[in-house]
């Protein structure tokens, strides 16, 4: 019985460390880590700080980011602080009902820019329910993550969600965030420690909003060539590109949009499963 109970006790000090462990891991790290997940033909991206703040940009089709979120976060922690959906489509906004579902959220921003649709009026429903604080992001907006960490909002702009409001565009990719992640300080020559976040914004928009070197470039709209163009690769001089794509038959990404990345490294869903990038805000490391 002494034994027994010698054993218990040893069994549970190991059980507890490990908790202690586990816990230290997942709430004290000292890098950003910016995690593309594979959620098949669309966007999904979980964001975590340094300091533990837990941000979804865009949830993809069907459920598939919650095995992302499970494989990335502790499994008794059940609350989100912000989501964001870049535009109101099912490859960008479907996940997320889940999310709603499973976790609780504190923030959503949000365009507030409808579609007709039973998604976006199911997306309605469940953020009313759910008693988020709502934002509605507009360009100029900064999202402060960490004490050096923040989320810039580009577009849309204030004027183009109050004309949305009364005839919402015929291409709701239009109404898509534009957001740059500034997680570091610049590097010269125009350069700074940053990614681009771009949904499925049209090219002509993306290239009168982008405003600098950045590291990282989220390709829009899945590699499709009407989200890139040579001015854009230009303006942005990336070292990474992430292209969220799964197996779809509208030939995303494109030989146009791939050849534009040529001098580029190239990171795809379809290819390499979640893709992560972490940094300490001096460099980054592709994971």
């Amino acid at each position: 019985m002494k034994q027994f109970n010698k054993l218990f006790l040893t069994s549970a000090l190991i059980f507890i460390g490990l908790g202690f462990l586990l816990i230290f891991q997942t709430q004290n790290t000292s890098k950003l880590r910016m995690i593309f997940c594979d959620v098949g033909q669309g966007d999904g991206m979980l964001l975590i700080s340094p300091e533990g703040k837990q941000v979804i940009v865009d949830g993809g089709p069907g459920s598939k980011i919650l095995n992302c979120l499970s494989e990335n976060m502790p499994f008794w922690d059940r609350s989100i602080d912000m989501i964001i959906p870049s535009h109101a489509q099912k490859d960008h906004m479907e996940g997320l009902l889940s999310v709603l579902e499973r976790y609780d959220v504190a923030t959503i921003v949000d365009t507030a820019v409808s579609a007709d649709s039973s998604l976006y009026k199911s997306w309605s429903d469940h953020i009313k329910a759910e008693g988020a604080k709502i934002v509605k992001g507009r360009a100029g907006d900064r999202f402060l993550l960490d004490e050096s960490i923040s989320l810039n909002v580009l577009w849309p702009t204030e004027s183009k969600v109050l004309g949305w409001s009364s005839s919402p565009p015929k291409d709701l990719n239009e109404s898509s965030y534009v957001m740059r992640l500034d997680f570091g300080p610049s590097t010269g020559s125009g350069s700074s420690r940053c990614a681009y976040l771009t949904g499925d914004i049209p090219k002509e928009i993306l290239q009168g909003v982008i405003d600098r070197n950045c590291d990282i470039l989220k390709v829009a709209h899945h590699g499709s060539k009407t989200g890139t163009n040579a001015e854009i690769v230009e303006v942005a001089n990336p070292k990474v590109a992430v292209i969220q794509v799964g197996k779809n038959s509208y030939g995303h990404p494109t030989q146009e949009v791939l050849s534009l990345l040529s001098e580029v490294r190239v990171l795809r869903n379809d290819l390499a499963g979640t893709v992560e990038i972490d940094s300490d805000g001096s460099g980054y490391q592709v994971k």
